[in-house]
């Protein structure tokens, strides 16, 4: 069983630790000393002989209880201090170790007692603290980041979707969503309609928003403003000076200004911005010091669309005229049946026909008019042919 060095040595690595693991371990054989004599004494390496009997059990004392290794540590933490650990280090130290820990377990393992039940019970220990090798063939390994591998995860069956099925079932949950929010709760914004208004005269400023549904986009912060020069209440001359004032912002087709801005990141701090801009663009326009009569309306940023050409209305067809085309196209219609039966229309057809068979036929006859040449034989014939 174990022995007070072991149990010293537990308590010690157990006190190091952030969070104590040694409470799953039992040891149900240490039988607890009933004198108080025993209690009473200091903490020390070396244990007396008395103590060690206690530990190592003698099952037959039939005293005692069972003692959990947590009372011990509790134990161990309240008489343990940092400058007690220091002096352990530094004993450690001069037996040439870094730590209490290092020497205990040294000390235990050459030790005669030192049981194959305390070994492991140390790799154990060891192993909670170091975390142990990774496994590298895991699945939730990570090469480029190992500290992230932890056994806390279930085991992978590989029967899981792919990332593309996944992101399939969230476009479809997405769908069905909204198509819930239109069966069920669109019907009711019925009740938060307003009739149409047509704008009062002191409205002249047109707001547009952009919102995207259902996503966060960066376009959603841009405001635009519109009004007419016309419609502010100025006078001719102020007009004049503040449609040369707006520049490439002003249509000069429609007589429009239209100006945005995106440059804050809510939609309110822009439209703040574009409503003193536009203030500022009127009292401008009002101030009699400069006029700007002299300057000229410049309209080159501004490119007039080029009309298609379209067809004239007044050379359409007339239902008059589609009457007196059909008449014509009936007229020479029966005038055509009437020469096809006197045998006046001349069949093309016909006559490439007779053409052809009128070339076969001369051709036919000069060919059994040519003679054909034959070879001359051999014996006396050949020869009194040849002379």
């Amino acid at each position: 069983m174990a022995s007070a060095p072991r149990v010293a040595s537990l308590c010690a690595a157990a006190c190091r630790r952030a969070a104590p693991q040694l409470a799953r371990h039992r040891v149900t054989a240490i039988i607890a000393s009933t004198k108080p004599t025993a209690t009473a004494a200091a903490f020390t390496t070396s244990s007396p002989r008395r103590a060690e009997r206690a530990f190592d059990g003698d099952e037959g004392s039939g005293e005692g209880a069972p003692v959990e290794l947590r009372q011990l540590d509790k134990a161990f933490a309240d008489r343990a201090t940092p400058e007690g650990l220091q002096q352990l280090d530094r004993l450690a130290k001069l037996n040439g170790h870094a730590t209490i820990e290092a020497y205990l377990d040294d000390k235990l393992r050459h030790a005669p007692g030192f049981s194959t039940q305390d070994k492991l019970l140390t790799d154990e220990l060891v192993r909670d603290d170091s975390g142990g090798r990774p496994d590298r063939r895991n699945f939730w390994y990570d090469e480029d980041d190992p500290d992230t591998f932890t056994e806390e995860h279930d085991e992978f069956n590989e029967d899981d979707m792919m990332s593309m099925a996944h992101n399939k079932l969230d476009e479809v949950r997405e769908m069905r969503h909204y198509t819930r929010l239109a069966v069920w709760e669109m019907p009711l914004l019925s009740k938060l309609a307003k009739p149409f208004e047509l704008p009062r005269a002191d409205q002249v400023l047109r707001w547009r928003y952009t919102t995207y549904m259902g996503e966060t986009h960066p376009a959603e912060s841009k405001v635009v403003v519109q009004f007419a020069p016309g419609d502010l209440g100025l006078t001719r001359t102020q007009t004049s000076k503040l449609r040369k004032l707006a520049g490439a912002r002003l249509d000069p087709d429609k007589d429009v200004v239209r100006i945005s801005c995106s440059r804050y990141e809510h939609q309110a701090q822009n439209k703040r911005y574009l409503e003193d801009l536009v203030l500022a663009l009127v009292a401008e326009a009002k101030d009699p010091q400069d006029t700007f009569a002299d300057v000229a309306l410049d309209t080159r940023h501004h490119r007039t669309k080029k009309e298609k050409p379209r067809f004239p209305p007044e050379w359409r067809m007339t239902g008059r005229r589609r009457q007196e085309l059909a008449e014509l196209r009936k007229k020479g219609a029966a005038e055509e049946a009437r020469r096809l039966e006197e045998g006046r229309v001349v069949d093309g057809q016909r006559r490439i026909d007779g053409y052809l068979m009128e070339r076969l036929a001369e051709e036919q006859k000069k060919a059994a008019a040519e003679p054909v040449p034959v070879l001359a034989g051999r014996g006396p014939a050949a020869a009194r042919a040849r002379r």
